[in-house]
């Protein structure tokens, strides 16, 4: 009993003041658990969880006790138990996408998940009872191929849906919490700039602004939200590469900075993170110059109350730390790490 006692403690405090980050290796048809430590930054592979698929987007419940993720080459959504204290992955379950999720998002009442489909051109709504996603969805909108992400707003009511390539526009749809159901907003789409292809978007902390990160057109929008009406209105474009780039590589990722200081977008090709300074009176984005990355950072978050970033190599198979300064906002290296192959999704707990 004493020795049961005793692994107990050491398991607590090797998990005391770290960070639970979570990380789809399609490759390897897994879902890796890592602890980052909240002081040094290091990174400690923890365990792994098989999948019947590719798993890509991942999303957290609110409670933080299950996570959800797209098993795309299953055309599926697996539900997992998450450790509260280890972030160990157990019990799984499955539901029916009906079509392979680019991306996955729980809502804020954690009763609804929202996907996007590149490859069908559809979004649509599963839900989720008892913190599993249960069932065929409730609800599938057409809205055209190469739909990238869906989140919504911070009201849970309205839905947006960026697009890539050649429909190059933003879906604006209206959400029912109460039933799950979508429908188009007036008017139902933003048209991106030319040559742009909006690919994944935040919401500004202060709900007044979203920036979306273009994946042909290497920059990032500045886009003004109306919140009582559920619309968009472009104000910026900023480059997130270096003008001899411009022509080159792809956009990917984009996260702000829980303070709303800072935005940060991943570029592959360039390989690296594009980082941003946000104007407080008016949300204009300042460029402070790129970090480079892995190869091809697909991916990345940012992690223990921002004090860090992990940024995923899709095509190196590797992590990487940074360091992040939250009054300049830059990142510094720390150190990188072999992981399994493709991965296409980094998160922390």
């Amino acid at each position: 009993m004493k020795l049961v006692l005793a692994l107990l403690t050491f398991a607590s405090a090797a998990f005391a003041g770290s960070t639970i980050v979570y990380v789809s290796e399609s490759g390897e048809k897994r879902i890796a658990v890592w602890s980052l430590d909240d002081s040094s930054g290091e990174l400690t592979r923890q365990s792994e969880f098989a999948l019947p698929g590719s798993p890509g987007s991942l999303s957290m419940s609110p409670g933080r006790k299950h996570l959800y993720a797209s098993v795309r080459s299953a055309k599926q959504f697996a539900t997992l138990d998450v450790d509260a204290k280890t972030g160990a992955l157990s019990n799984p379950t499955f539901a029916d996408a009906g079509f392979n999720a680019a991306y996955v998002y729980a809502d804020k009442t954690g009763r609804w998940l929202l996907a996007a489909s590149y490859s069908e051109g559809v979004v649509g709504v599963s839900a989720i009872k008892d913190g599993r996603v249960t069932g065929t969805p409730v609800c599938t909108i057409t809205t055209g191929l190469k739909a990238h992400s869906i989140q919504t707003d911070a009201a849970n009511k309205f839905a947006f849906v960026p697009h890539v390539g050649e429909l190059n526009k933003v879906d604006q749809l209206r959400f029912d919490a109460t039933t799950g159901l979508l429908t188009l907003n007036t008017p139902p789409h933003l048209p991106g700039g030319e040559g742009e292809g909006p690919r994944h978007f935040a919401f500004h902390p202060n709900g007044k602004w979203a920036y979306f990160v273009n994946e042909q057109g290497k920059s990032v929008t500045l886009c003004d939200y109306d919140a009582a009406n559920g619309t968009l209105k472009s104000r910026q474009s900023v480059p997130t590469v270096p003008e001899d780039w411009r022509t080159k590589g792809s956009c990917a990722d984009i996260h702000i900075s829980a303070d709303g200081r800072f935005v940060y977008a991943s570029n592959r090709g360039h390989d690296s993170l594009a980082i941003f300074s946000v104007s407080k009176q008016a949300g204009e984005l300042t460029s402070l110059g790129q970090a480079p990355t892995e190869k091809t950072p697909r991916s990345f978050a940012l992690v223990s109350d921002d004090r860090f970033v992990i940024a995923a190599g899709e095509t190196s198979h590797r992590l990487i730390v940074y360091r992040r300064d939250a009054q300049t906002g830059l990142l510094t290296p720390l150190k990188t790490y072999s992981c399994g192959k493709g991965p296409a999704w980094v998160m922390g707990k």
